[in-house]
């Protein structure tokens, strides 16, 4: 089945810093609570270029009740958005597409690490960048 080409690319991305702490003890079957802030900084000279920056932070949902770990990850992205592209459009593929790459690299990124961490690997939940309908 032939794929549409993106009307987005990624021109790389950078982690800015992580942070994931195991949760000491054995007790560790609470909830994970997520929570992710992102801006998008648009380029003044070329506005299909933008540049995204997105934190992922996790911890207990209930401190009573410890999860495996908690932390948090920052990453940047520079994209470009093909000139073909609707304007009226860009600002809904930055903050779903875009947005949603780079939390991928970051859930991979968290995975890789606590892989080798006390207690074993951390998937974050996929998770859905789009507006919810009212």
């Amino acid at each position: 089945m032939p794929h549409n080409t993106s009307p987005l690319a990624l021109l790389n991305h950078r982690f800015i810093s992580i942070e994931c702490i195991a949760t000491e003890g054995d007790t560790t079957g609470g909830s994970l609570a997520l929570s992710t802030n992102h801006e998008i900084e648009v380029n003044a000279e070329n506005p299909l270029s933008q540049r995204v920056i997105l934190t992922v932070s996790f911890e207990p949902e209930d401190s009573s009740k410890p999860s495996t770990y908690k932390g948090s990850i920052k990453i940047t992205g520079e994209f470009l958005i093909h000139e073909t592209f609707d304007e009226k459009n860009r600002e809904a593929l930055i903050r779903v597409t875009a947005v949603s790459m780079l939390y991928g690299a970051c859930r991979e990124m968290i995975a890789n690490f606590t892989a080798r961490s006390t207690h074993g690997i951390l998937s974050l939940p996929s998770i859905s960048f789009r507006k919810p309908k009212v």
